[in-house]
């Protein structure tokens, strides 16, 4: 049993933990969102990161904090980059995860123990509405934290983020020192937040039930023909971050029978490609295929199901 709580981070094994630890304590169950965010949601997006206090950008503990810059629901802007000089939580969080809802409070207390000046707490909203994430914090009573709506999961999958809460706390450089997936009790928050404070990496966290709710996410590969001809596909699973990259599987895509020539853009939102093709040697739903199938054999470790392909008319 251990074995299986320890790797609550390996988000290869995370949805085999899941049912085990139902079966103990009922701690860690799986919740799936019931709509998708309005079109008029601002969207987050990656940002270049500024060099820092050391040279390996990314995600991981000692390392400088992947950039990007969100809106809030009342139209403030925060990016990361801009708090580096105090210790910054990053916390992704939704509505529907009822862990992350309990453990809002505990930060938003944390906070105020430090004082708003000390500490900033960005709070990361997973794929929702800003009028629904904006109900939730004003019933919480949270006003000091930074909002970043996310509801394209851009920056949640540049962060990896599988399971929430989630959380990471970086020192004033802006550099990793701590990483959390499930709730935190403030116990464990105030040994991070030293760790943050005094820029020393933590050890492996305590073996314990966590209560974990899967974030939800649609695996499709859309495409349609263009005006011009030529095939356009999008997926999130053709995107480029530190934990995981497309370009070797839009490589072997590169070979297929018929492919002329393949435009990138692959840091897009969504993330897509655009093909030339010989349309006497191929139709475009047997190249979405061929995609679909070297994607789902470079193992997105962000989603567990195959890709759903899904043809579309052009905007």
């Amino acid at each position: 049993m251990s074995r299986h709580i320890r790797t609550l981070i390996d988000r290869k094994r995370l949805l085999i933990a899941i049912p085990v630890l139902i079966a103990v304590g009922g701690g860690a169950y799986v919740l799936r969102a019931n709509s998708q965010p309005s079109a008029d949601t601002p969207r987050a997006a990656l940002a270049d990161t500024p060099s820092g206090a050391v040279e390996k950008v990314g995600v991981q503990k000692g390392q400088l904090a992947r950039d990007f810059i969100g809106t809030a629901p009342d139209g403030a802007i925060v990016r990361l980059s801009d708090l580096r000089g105090r210790p910054t939580i990053i916390n992704f969080w939704a509505t529907w995860c009822t862990s992350c809802l309990a453990e809002l409070p505990d930060f938003n207390e944390v906070q105020k123990e430090l004082g708003v000046d000390n500490l900033h707490v960005v709070a990361v909203n997973t794929g929702e509405d800003a009028s629904t994430a904006q109900k939730w914090l004003d019933r919480l009573e949270i006003d000091a934290f930074h909002i970043a709506l996310d509801p394209t999961l851009v920056v949640s999958d540049a962060y990896g983020v599988f399971g929430m809460p989630t959380s990471f706390f970086l020192d004033a450089d802006g550099v990793v020192r701590a990483t959390y997936v499930g709730q935190l009790d403030k116990d464990l928050m105030r040994e991070y937040l030293t760790a943050a404070q005094t820029g020393s990496n933590t050890g492996e966290p305590p073996t314990k039930l966590r209560l974990i709710t899967t974030v939800a996410r649609e695996h499709t590969l859309e495409f349609f023909e263009r005006d011009d001809g030529n095939l356009e596909l999008r997926s999130k699973s053709l995107r480029c971050d530190e934990s995981y990259c497309a370009e070797d599987a839009v490589d072997d895509f590169q070979r297929t029978p018929g492919v002329h020539a393949v435009e990138r853009h692959l840091s897009d939102d969504p993330p897509g490609i655009v093909i030339a093709f010989d349309a006497e040697l191929t139709d475009p739903e047997t190249l979405a295929q061929a995609l679909a199938a070297a994607l789902n054999a470079a193992g997105d470790p962000l989603y567990e199901r195959p890709l759903e392909i899904v043809e579309r008319k052009e905007d």
